[in-house]
């Protein structure tokens, strides 16, 4: 072997263990990511109370991501990451078990409140071990290897769906985490957070009302870039959950796919975002990481055009495959930017704002899209502030980035 690929691979042995966790645990949040809209439908048949129950996840997650992100600078990235995986496979349980809508709703705020913990220290933990020199690199290795949780997440739940019923999709979310929680007391044994001890000294926050408008300030002010970066998450990730919640729902109400063949399209949609991860990463880490993010949302506007517009499912499907493919040209180079731009002792806290705009475009995004398609009865409907969002995040993007020639903003 070359030596310098035995070199990296040995900088990126860590990544690589706790990418494996982390993409055991991504399966089983991919079968829940695909099965909750579509289970909640079949309760509702109705497209508005479908986003606001997908939604009620992510309110959950974006009041709890700061105080989570405190807790793993304070108690250790790992203690808390093994703690939510078991957490999570207890959930499954019930989810399965559940038959009234005000429980599933009751259950998805619970779930979306123990899912930040695992999101926040496994982030936390790409960035403690990424090298200096190869952070964007290191983000698409992660990010490459998670994602074959969100290919082989909906291809399983679609399967399950339309062998068994949509509910048993939830025994595979308790399996897969109880797996991941399992793996991760395995590899992490004896080491705990020892190796992070200098790093989970961060700021000491007293217990206020205003401690979040407090740390939002911190974060606001620890680079000019961490604003942006807020909002360029925020707007790719009202996509992603579009992608979600309506890609599948979409293709059964609007072109009759079958539950296994929106699952197939949307593993094939994941499978081109991580194919791609790793090599988007590189080239960021060699020509800069400004270019390629613009370049992201440029095709996020031009594909979610044609989503919205498409009459042939094939349209429908490829411009899918092409709206799945921006997202790999953004989020490297979005976490990779933050890794640079924050100080290593506030990883936790700074991750668990930043982590809020993720919530917010997946709060928004269900809400907004289940009203349009609701409200004007077409089932392509969510897809269209998909375009005008992207569209202003390509103008944004390129006004905040492309002027800078500093290292930082590369």
């Amino acid at each position: 072997m070359p030596a310098h690929i035995s070199s990296k691979l040995t900088a990126f042995s860590k990544v690589f263990q706790a990418s494996i966790i982390s993409f055991i645990a991504i399966l089983a949040l991919g079968v829940y990511d695909f099965v909750l809209p579509i289970f909640t439908e079949k309760n509702v048949e109705n497209f508005a109370l479908v986003g606001a129950i997908v939604s009620l996840v992510y309110v959950a997650s974006f009041l709890t991501e700061v105080p989570v992100g405190l807790a793993v600078d304070k108690y250790g990235r790992i203690k808390v990451l093994l703690l939510s995986m078991v957490a999570m496979g207890l959930l499954g349980l019930a989810y399965f078990l559940s038959a009234n809508l005000i429980l599933i709703a009751i259950l998805s705020v619970v779930f979306g409140i123990i899912s930040v913990a695992f999101w926040v220290p496994s982030s936390v933990l790409i960035r403690d071990y990424s090298p200096r020199k190869m952070m964007s690199q290191a983000e698409g290795v992660y990010m490459s290897l998670t994602q074959l949780g969100w290919i082989f997440g909906p291809i399983l739940a679609g399967l399950i769906g339309t062998v068994f019923a949509d509910k048993h999709n939830f025994l595979l979310v308790s399996l897969f985490m109880f797996m991941a929680a399992i793996l991760g007391f395995a590899i992490f044994r004896g080491e705990k957070a020892r190796r992070f001890r200098q790093a989970e000294k961060g700021h000491k926050h007293r217990s206020r009302i205003t401690l979040l408008a407090t740390i939002f300030k911190e974060y606001i002010s620890v680079h000019r870039h961490a604003a942006p970066l807020y909002i360029l998450t925020f707007s790719a990730y009202i996509w992603i959950a579009m992608e979600w919640a309506f890609v599948p729902l979409a293709g059964l109400q609007h072109f009759h796919f079958s539950e296994g063949g929106v699952g197939l399209i949307l593993g094939a949609m994941m499978a081109v975002e991580g194919l791609l991860y790793y090599s988007s990463g590189f080239i960021m880490d060699k020509i800069g990481k400004r270019y390629i993010i613009t370049a992201g949302f440029f095709l996020l506007f031009s594909s979610s055009y044609f989503m919205f517009l498409s009459i042939s499912p094939a349209v429908f499907v490829f411009a899918a495959l092409l709206a799945a493919a921006s997202v790999s040209w953004i989020l490297p180079g979005t976490e990779a930017l933050l890794t640079e731009i924050v100080p290593a002792n506030l990883y936790g806290e700074m991750s668990g704002v930043f982590d809020t705009s993720k919530d917010f475009g997946m709060i928004i995004g269900p809400l907004l899209g289940g009203a349009l398609a609701t409200g004007l009865l077409n089932p392509l409907a969510p897809f269209l502030p998909v375009i005008f969002v992207a569209g202003a995040a390509t103008l944004y993007s390129g006004w905040v980035f492309w002027p800078s020639r500093k290292k930082h903003g590369r």
